[in-house]
């Protein structure tokens, strides 16, 4: 028998290497074994790609194909369940973890968010706002501090506070708005330029005065309007006209860029595998401790005066009217009022935080659509002028209480299609083992509600109505959209239903909308984001006129985080008036 010595002394029948060979083979064998086991595991009955099993990477491949073209998550989850034709499917995103469930069904959807019980906010969305502390959107629904913390916030979305302290200040900034983007059009001198900054800090103003009300002095908008007052058009280098312009950016408070930086943790912490884990890296860094540490200063100095208004009987800003609805309660409790607490603290610094992000994208992406549909902003404009006849004959804009006491369907529908078109997953967790239209889903899974997808801006996929559970069979339907006509387009009169009279109205419940979500998570802060984009939106349609860009400054691609945001956020613009626009149409 032939032997073939490996080094000195071995052979393939030598002790030593069959007691290798034997351990090689058990460790093939074990980690073939971990492959295996490592493996995306489906969930018996609910569709999902087949090749996504096979590696351990699940769908990433195939989404990141996607990306690679189209960029936006929430449209390839959509687009999967109109692969499977089924209105519930799941898809293996993260590596090593269980698969996401895909809900494709608007009236399923509407019943888990407004009427089940058997769903939670989800774990992974609590650990990835830890960035803000404590406030009401961490806690869970049946925790009885959400209750306590939206029970003092209920006087902040009434219409009392917001049509009256929060409207006449967001039309101030609206006109403000204006007057930087006439700025920037007459110094870019019929160039495109970049818009989302803008709206940012004019809503970041808008939130603000709504937290604080005068006791925030410093202003996002005035510092810019100062910096753009001070440059003549010599001043701007040369370019083509379809070339933007890059304006300078007026230095930020410190204060600004905490609410930035903050914003960049959480929507970093909010997409990452593992929240809690992100969360703990950056809270190590020197840097987020600084800002940190400034966040508390400013917001102590903050506690401290409202707490004083409160005292001496004054209630104007949320953070004071929150103060005084924190000492009724401690009266029926028995206890001191915590008037100055860390708890207080987040509650507020989290609406200013969240909402100038989420308002001032909806802001862009209502500019950026009526900027690429042409007809629709001239008849936006037209339905402004023909409402406010006074207005044009005194050659003034609007004032906030005229635009807050008319009927303007048009607007109401222009600024909803927009948000049809630009949503974000609604996320749930399974609380208990449940069943989604006869799909079994265990405790624990990662329910998305799927915004952009079947029956919304993708043709519906068949449902078996006899599986809905007993409380969405009772539930009150919404309209369904005419699929006839392409679900992708903007289309404002989607909106509108005909009066007796010949004229129309806006209907909030004529299609499927997730927009701002459902029920008791539904987000708070949504009768201010839209008397915001309502009030901003009016001013700057009525003051300026949006004309077309070049295709590659434009499209309708999107970036989904916290909020959906542009990936290119250009206009071009030029003043007009009521009175250049009759002289037109004659």
């Amino acid at each position: 028998m032939l032997t073939f010595p490996l080094y000195a002394g071995w052979s393939l029948h030598s002790p030593l290497t069959t007691a290798v060979v034997a351990i090689a083979t058990i460790l093939s064998l074990a980690l073939c074994l971990l492959y295996l086991w490592l493996r995306p595991k489906p969930l018996p009955g609910i569709p999902y790609n087949a090749e996504a099993t096979k590696s351990l990477w699940g769908d990433l491949p195939a989404w990141n194909r996607y990306a690679a073209q189209n960029g936006e998550l929430s449209s390839w989850l959509g687009e999967l369940c109109l692969k499977h034709r089924s209105p519930v499917a799941q898809a293996f995103i993260h590596p090593f973890s269980k698969p996401w469930i895909l809900v494709a069904d608007f009236h399923e959807a509407q019943d888990i968010l407004m009427r089940r019980t058997d769903f939670e906010k989800p774990q992974f969305l609590i650990d990835g706002l830890a960035a803000l502390g404590s406030f009401h959107a961490r806690y869970k629904t049946n925790d009885g501090q959400f209750k306590v913390s939206r029970q003092i916030r209920q006087d902040l979305m009434a219409p009392k506070f917001l049509n009256g302290y929060i409207g006449p200040f967001a039309h101030v900034k609206g006109l403000q708005i204006v007057k930087l983007f006439e700025a920037k059009a007459e110094l870019a001198s019929g160039r495109p330029f970049h818009i989302q900054k803008d709206f940012a800090r004019v809503v970041l103003d808008i939130m603000l005065h709504h937290a604080f009300g005068d006791e925030y002095e410093e202003s996002a908008t005035e510092p810019q309007l100062e910096l753009l007052d001070k440059l003549t058009p010599s001043s701007i280098p040369a370019g083509s006209r379809d070339e933007p312009v890059n304006f300078p950016e007026a230095r930020q408070s410190l204060f600004f860029e905490v609410l930035h930086e903050t914003a960049e943790v959480m929507e970093r912490t909010t997409i990452s595998p593992t929240p809690r884990l992100s969360h703990w890296w950056w809270s190590k860094q020197g840097w987020y401790k600084k800002i940190v540490e400034e966040r508390h200063n400013v917001m102590a100095g903050l506690l401290k005066k409202a707490a004083a208004n409160v005292r001496a009987g004054k209630a104007q800003s949320a953070l004071e009217h929150m103060m005084m609805r924190e000492q009724t309660l401690a009266e029926k409790q028995g206890r001191e009022p915590r008037l100055v607490s860390r708890n207080m603290s987040d509650e507020m610094f989290a609406d200013p935080m969240t909402g100038h992000h989420t308002t001032s994208s909806a802001m862009t992406w209502v500019t950026k659509y009526l900027t690429g549909y042409q007809h629709a902003q001239k008849r936006l404009r037209e339905e402004l002028y023909a409402t406010f006849p006074q207005a044009v004959h005194e050659k003034r804009p609007p004032t906030f209480e005229e635009l807050r006491q008319a009927r303007l369907p048009y607007l109401e529908a222009v600024i909803e299609e927009s948000r049809r078109l630009t949503p974000f997953v609604i996320v749930r967790e399974a609380a208990q083992d449940l069943d989604i239209l006869g799909h079994k889903v265990p405790k624990g899974s990662q329910c998305f509600m799927l915004s952009a997808g079947p029956g919304i801006t993708l043709p519906s996929v068949p449902v078996d109505e006899n599986k809905r559970s007993p409380s969405s069979k009772a539930g009150k339907r919404w309209g369904v959209w005419d699929e006839s006509r392409d679900l992708k387009l903007f289309e404002p009169e989607r909106w509108l239903v005909a009066r007796e009279d010949g004229g129309y109205d806006f209907d909030a419940t004529a299609g499927p909308q997730l927009g701002f979500g459902m029920g008791p998570r539904q987000c708070w802060g949504r009768r201010l984001a839209q008397l915001a984009v309502r009030t901003v939106i009016a001013l700057v349609v009525w003051e300026l006129e949006l004309l077309e860009i070049p295709d590659e400054l434009g499209g309708y691609a999107g970036l989904d985080g916290i909020s959906r945001q542009p990936v290119k956020a250009f206009a071009r613009m030029r003043k007009i008036t009521p009175y250049e626009v009759k002289a037109q149409s004659l």
